[in-house]
């Protein structure tokens, strides 16, 4: 876990105080993920996953029966790259709809942009419009991690 600047300095400070986590690392299929919560002080009504990893591909956030109802995946570069979520329905405005517990697809499209101080962090996009189905190849790759840590989702 980490964010842009721990990235940058090869450091993981940040989110070692903000992050707790609640599983051992696991791999499977070549997939590495854990199970991680915000600590209780920096707690809000979101799952709130980082944006940036370190040691894992996936991160998983808890829900209140202790299973996963929520996933992001990070690309080689450790960024947010796809976000996979079943723990509510979602309806996107072509129709397209997905029940509770069946996951659906969410691509993040990252750009960079200046802060208020003019330096350039990256801006991440979830395109929550064009959420899809998991792809075969997906299933087959990132599937048996997902049910690991949730075992009741549908793909």
């Amino acid at each position: 876990m980490g964010d842009q600047r721990d990235i940058v300095r090869g450091r993981n400070d940040f989110y070692s105080y903000t992050y707790t986590s609640l599983s051992p690392r696991v791999t499977i299929n070549g997939v590495t993920g854990r199970m991680i919560e915000k600590k209780e002080a920096f707690k809000s009504k979101h799952a709130d996953l980082p944006a940036y990893a370190k040691t894992s591909d996936i991160y998983f956030a808890p829900g209140p029966n202790g299973k996963a109802t929520q996933a992001k995946f990070y690309s080689p570069d450790h960024k947010m790259a796809l976000d996979f979520d079943w723990n509510h329905d979602h309806t996107n405005p072509d129709g397209t709809h997905f029940p509770k517990g069946t996951v659906h697809v969410q691509e993040y499209k990252v750009t960079r942009v200046k802060d208020k101080k003019g330096k350039w962090v990256d801006k991440f996009i979830r395109l929550s419009k064009k959420a899809r189905r998991m792809s075969p190849d997906e299933i087959k790759k990132y599937g048996p991690i997902l049910l690991y840590f949730n075992p009741d989702l549908k793909f």
